[in-house]
């Protein structure tokens, strides 16, 4: 299959920094760690775990690409670029390829739809006569890069069978393909390469892995992994062999502009044509130089893709080039997102499901707009911590944020510095797990601040699970061995209707506790008659429900006022935890039976978007009887079905989602709004010029106000309610007609036909 599409980002610079549009979406990866670079004419592209960018030598500006921007999937494998064909090649994890050429997308998907069985992941990307030969995981596949297709599939090992090829090299007289039978070559001339047997064996090397081929004046090199001690040792060919000329921690070993650059975690080295050492770059005037990736381009100007400064140039002046867009540096783990009243903060931590730590470094990401900043980690008091998983914002002092860690205990954070370190020994209430009486760890997976300013602390595997720092500072905590021994808790949230707090972890239960002394547990069974084994998430909606998620879709708990009833000393709560029936046609069934829930956010027209362990995004309505959206990795730019967690920013309605792949952002219709308007009610595109078809979004009224849009004569020609605080006209009347140019005037008030608001759209057609 194949299809092409401009890269959106080829616009002017001050349209990409404009805010998106509705029903748009935006990257946000990691773009500081580039793990292959290349250099290709007045660009430099660099791949990084979820997508890709280039940076423009002679403005000095980056460019991110990823699927909002029309590449065709997120997690990128490879990259490569053909100086002949000026085609760039992108490769996926997946097996899904991307061709682009003059700023156009072709994607090739043969590979990726194919049912063939075994491993098909693209390992190097080579070019030869208009064709790029891909290594990969079963042969070798060549892409005819003017036709954009498949031309060939070779499955070279022995009797035809499939084997993997880690690397492929073109000698004047040969191809060569390193592969886990070991080395091959085949004459170039070779009619019928497709036949496994016309590849000689090449046993000189034999009972090593050759995980990279290249070559440079003629000479064929390899290089040759092993485990015992973990390094790569270079070979070169002689007359008689092959001959080491290099080894160590080596990341890559790239040719180009006459030299060899082989890049290690410690600097680049870089030979001449005869593999004699011409120089060693080990420091910038910045800092040290840690390459995964490195190639001098024909001018000399040496291209490193760096750990954590994106791509980086040096010139044959010693001049440093490089710029890195906008992104969370947070290697593309997504573990919680918390709205503030500006942007966004992103927790990167993570715990396995079975609350083993991940031991991801330690750091908390805010966004505001398009901009990303990480902590001040000058202090060093994050200095061996890790896993952040959670963070609230005080909503009696909004400088504060608190957050936790996995393992470490709770910080208190100003001015993206760690001012405070809350743990065991601070506190003399927190309490550490020592399950063999010597192994120490902490285990607070959640926070949240309650209206008074109280902060609460989930004490994972405690026999006091919840713990408060009251607003004098002072802590205490709370006995909740009458629920469970050990509770093993990480999801917390605060009731704000009925001031309590809620919680749920591995056990299949959730509890409830008013903050004073009395508590429930609730089983997520009772009221049900789908049964579940795990609630993996709980949100409490706008009307004062509790949704949650579980392995099979989705409960709510609507009679929130019963949890107490049977008591409040750790029995079972009588509230029931209801399914939602849908009803279509004549068939009915439960809300997402078949879904395994991993995430639900509200936004402000009390609608739920619900992430799933591998069904993609949802939205549903207020209610839930109603789907609006439906996004999945093949249909939409959703990197992909597995979402890991969701925020909605109140303001701007902008979704944040992520999952597996990374962070993205979608422009949803619905802002959170107050009970009164605000001061100036905004709408965008305005005016709306010619050439311009989408939707206007118009935001800042009070919560779900009615709207009218007139013309200038004072001629109704649309209303409809706002979804919270804003409402999206798609510049047509009720009837679907395209409006004319003119002036158009947005008037609104509440229910009640108070908190009036007014605003004007200027249309240009």
């Amino acid at each position: 299959m194949k299809r092409w599409l401009y890269i959106a980002l080829l616009m002017m610079p001050a349209l990409a920094a404009a805010q998106e549009g509705i029903g748009h979406w935006r990257d946000c990866f990691d773009y500081t760690t580039v793990y292959h670079v290349v250099a290709a004419g007045e660009r430099v592209y660099g791949s990084c775990r979820g997508g890709m960018y280039y940076f423009s030598p002679d403005d000095g500006s980056a460019t991110g690409m990823g699927k909002a921007t029309g590449l065709s999937d997120a997690g990128v494998a490879t990259i490569a670029h053909d100086q002949a064909t000026q085609c760039l090649v992108v490769a996926y994890d997946n097996a899904n390829i991307d061709i682009i050429h003059n700023d156009r997308i072709y994607n090739i998907s043969d590979i990726k739809r194919s049912e063939m069985a075994g491993n098909k992941s693209i390992n190097h990307i080579r070019f030869h006569d208009g064709t790029a030969w891909l290594a990969t995981g079963f042969g070798i596949a060549v892409l005819d890069l003017e036709r954009h297709e498949i031309r060939e599939t070779y499955y070279i090992g022995t009797g035809g069978a499939h084997t993997a090829v880690f690397d492929i090299a073109f000698t004047a007289d040969s191809i060569y393909a390193s592969t886990a039978e070991g080395l091959k070559s085949l004459a170039i001339d070779e009619r019928f390469p497709g036949i496994s047997d016309r590849w000689r064996n090449d046993q000189r090397l034999g009972g090593t892995t050759i995980t990279e081929l290249d070559t440079i004046g003629g000479t064929l090199l390899l290089a040759t992994y092993t485990i015992d001690p973990e390094q790569l040792t270079l070979y070169r060919s002689n007359p008689s062999g092959y001959s080491v000329w290099a080894s160590g921690e080596i990341k890559s070993m790239r040719s180009g502009g006459g030299m060899v650059c082989v890049a290690t975690p410690q600097g680049v080295e870089r030979y001449n044509a005869a593999l004699q050492p011409i120089d060693t770059v080990r420091t910038m005037e910045w800092g040290p130089v840690y390459a995964f990736d490195a190639v001098t381009d024909n001018d000399g100007t040496l291209w490193i893709g760096h750990a954590w400064a994106g791509i980086v140039g040096i010139d044959t002046d010693g001049h440093i080039h490089g710029n890195i867009p906008q992104g969370p540096a947070a290697g593309d783990n997504a573990y919680r997102l918390v709205p503030t009243l500006d942007g966004m903060l992103l927790c990167p931590g993570g715990h396995s499901s079975t609350y083993a730590a991940a031991g991801i470094e330690p750091n908390m990401f805010y966004a505001e707009g398009h901009s990303w900043e990480g902590l001040d980690l000058s202090n060093g008091a994050l200095a061996g911590q890790h896993d952040l998983l959670d963070a609230a914002v005080n909503p009696k002092d909004t400088s504060e944020i608190v957050a936790a860690l996995w393992g470490c205990g709770v910080v208190s954070i100003r001015n993206k510095k760690v001012q405070e370190f809350y743990n065991d020994t601070t506190t003399g209430v927190l309490q550490s797990y020592t399950p063999d009486g010597i192994y120490h760890t902490l285990l607070t997976g959640s926070v949240a601040f309650d209206r008074a300013g109280n902060l609460w602390v989930l004490n994972s595997h405690s026999r006091y699970a919840l713990a408060v720092r009251r607003t004098d500072g002072t802590w205490e905590h709370f006995a909740t061995d009458a629920l469970s021994s050990l509770l093993q808790v990480d999801k917390l949230i605060y009731d704000s209707i009925n001031n309590w707090l809620w919680f749920a972890g591995r056990d299949n239960a959730i509890y409830v506790h008013d903050g004073e002394g009395r508590m429930a547990r609730i089983n997520p069974n009772r009221g049900s008659k789908l049964e579940t084994e795990f609630v993996n998430t709980i949100v409490q909606d706008r009307s004062g429900n509790i949704w949650i998620g579980t392995n099979k879709g989705i409960k709510v708990i609507y009679d929130t006022y019963n949890a107490f009833k049977n008591g409040g000393h750790g029995e079972e709560s009588p509230v029931s935890c209801s399914n939602i029936t849908i009803t279509n046609g004549s068939f009915a069934e439960y809300l997402m039976a078949y879904e395994n829930i991993t995430t639900i956010a509200v936004d402000g027209a009390n609608r739920k978007w619900v992430g799933t362990a591998t069904g993609g995004l949802y939205l549903i309505s207020a209610n839930g009887l109603e789907q609006i959206e439906h996004f999945t990795a093949s249909e939409s730019p959703l990197y992909s079905d597995k979402i890991i967690c969701i925020g909605i920013q109140p303001r701007s309605g902008e979704v944040y989602i992520g999952s597996v792949q990374g962070l993205q952002v979608y422009r949803g219709t619905a802002t959170f709004a107050e009970t009164m308007p605000q001061e100036h009610i905004y709408a965008f595109p305005n005016p709306v010029r010619p050439g311009y078809d989408g939707p206007v979004a118009i935001k800042g009224f009070t919560r779900d106000a009615l709207v009218h849009i007139t013309d200038a004569a004072g001629h109704v020609v649309y209303s409809t309610q706002a979804h919270g605080g804003q409402v999206v006209w798609k510049t047509r009347t009720a009837s679907g007609t395209p409006v004319a140019s003119g002036v158009y005037y947005v008037f609104a008030s509440d229910a009640m036909g108070s908190n009036r608001s007014v605003a004007k759209i200027l249309i240009i057609r």
